[in-house]
């Protein structure tokens, strides 16, 4: 009874929004963005570079609205722009009417879409994100969709958002099999190809310089002139939560065992999202772990909780030599720097892109529930580093640029 009563909720008030939008029109003279992130700014460090992103690239010094689901204040954000504002309100009991007049004071809507937008996840927040972009239009705002992926088995009320958005909304999609598969239903003159969001996320060494990144590079001068390669470590909770926290410690654990049996190496543990989500185990604490486990065994390791996000975890990423990753994103933060990835992947998230770079998956990606098989896959790795590395270097510009079309007119 509960949900469907917030069903009926929004559906109220989005039918009195769509009245509305008939007589209510955008403010002139304004400069003001509205921007949707892909999940609430409430420790996903992906939503940190891809607003980053956005705002360094696109939004000219206008000032930003960030729409998060609940009251989010974002302190560590004044680094990025000054002149940002959080509001609250697009969550499962979404105000629509509110979000119009809100809407109206803005120039533009412009939409995270990162894997949000398929209905996979939950489908009215997909169905409401795209809603979002119809009533901007409606009332002459102009409205934006970042690169984004859809699934296989995307929804059929979703498919009908898309192709009626599309008429007003070219669509952009960051992976070619996603292209595919809305071309299916799409025309193609309405589709762009492009790339995440997060491959021009800049470097701003003013969000990482502080008294415990000194300390870090004071570790990594050490490890490095002892002749050790710097190895990027980052768990994924998530895939935790999937196969159990133990069986996926364990996991890591052999995988890094089977690095270190082949090479010389020394770890920074990272982490991409500092909320609990496999019980009270984030990203953070399992890489605490992992850094406890390591150092006992006389391995260098290096650890800080006090990374605050995205952004300023790109100052820790950029002095690898390349990283081991469940996130993608850390993954991405990497490659921006020309550091190779050796991912831990799931949901098929990781193939599309390391094909970017004409870099072969079976040679540096492992299945998350098949840590424990991994001494192929690192001795593919490892063989291969050299010419990954390569490839990542030639590479890396034309996917930038490539990237710099998530924002287009028409």
């Amino acid at each position: 009874m509960k949900q469907l009563f917030k069903g009926l909720y929004v559906e109220f008030f989005w039918f009195l929004a769509l009245l509305c939008s008939f007589f209510i029109k955008a403010k002139k003279n304004t400069n003001r963005i509205l921007v949707l992130p892909a999940a609430n700014l409430n420790g996903g460090f992906g939503e940190d570079i891809m607003i980053t992103s956005f705002i360094k690239n696109f939004a000219n010094g206008s000032p930003v609205c960030i729409l998060n689901g609940y009251k989010i204040i974002r302190e560590d954000y004044r680094t990025i722009n000054r002149d940002i504002e959080f509001r609250d309100g697009f969550n499962d009991k979404v105000n629509f009417l509110s979000l119009l007049f809100l809407m109206r004071k803005c120039a533009l809507v412009y939409i995270i879409g990162a894997d949000i937008m398929d209905g996979t996840y939950r489908i009215h927040n997909s169905v409401n994100r795209l809603r979002m972009i119809e009533l901007a239009h409606r009332m002459n705002v102009e409205t934006q969709i970042s690169g984004f992926s859809v699934s296989k088995n995307i929804l059929p009320a979703v498919k009908a958002k898309f192709g009626k958005i599309s008429k007003n909304v070219r669509l952009k999609i960051r992976d070619v099999e996603s292209y595919m598969r809305m071309k299916e239903f799409i025309p193609a003159d309405r589709l762009i190809l492009t790339n995440d969001i997060a491959f021009i996320c800049p470097d701003l060494p003013e969000s990482y310089y502080s008294a415990t990144y000194d300390h870090y590079k004071i570790w990594i001068d050490k490890v490095k002139s002892s002749g050790k390669m710097v190895v990027g470590v980052c768990p994924n909770a998530i895939q935790a939560k999937k196969i159990g926290l133990d069986n996926y410690m364990n996991g890591l654990k052999q995988l890094l065992e089977g690095f270190l049996d082949n090479g010389n190496y020394a770890f920074v543990f990272l982490y991409h999202d500092v909320r609990p989500i496999c019980g009270p185990a984030s990203d953070s604490t399992i890489s605490n772990s992992l850094n406890n486990y390591f150092k006992s065994r006389s391995v260098d390791c290096f650890y800080t909780e006090k990374i605050k996000n995205g952004v300023e975890l790109k100052g820790y990423v950029a002095q690898v030599d390349f990283t081991i990753t469940g996130r993608m994103h850390l993954g991405i933060s990497g490659l921006t720097f020309s550091k190779p990835m050796f991912g831990i992947s799931y949901a098929n998230k990781f193939e599309g892109m390391v094909k970017l770079f004409d870099v072969d998956p079976d040679n540096c990606l492992i299945d998350y529930d098949k840590l424990k098989d991994s001494k192929e896959k690192i001795l593919l790795f490892t063989k291969n580093f050299k010419a990954i590395e390569h490839n990542v270097k030639k590479n890396i510009g034309k996917v930038k640029l490539e990237t710099s079309n998530n924002y287009t007119h028409g």
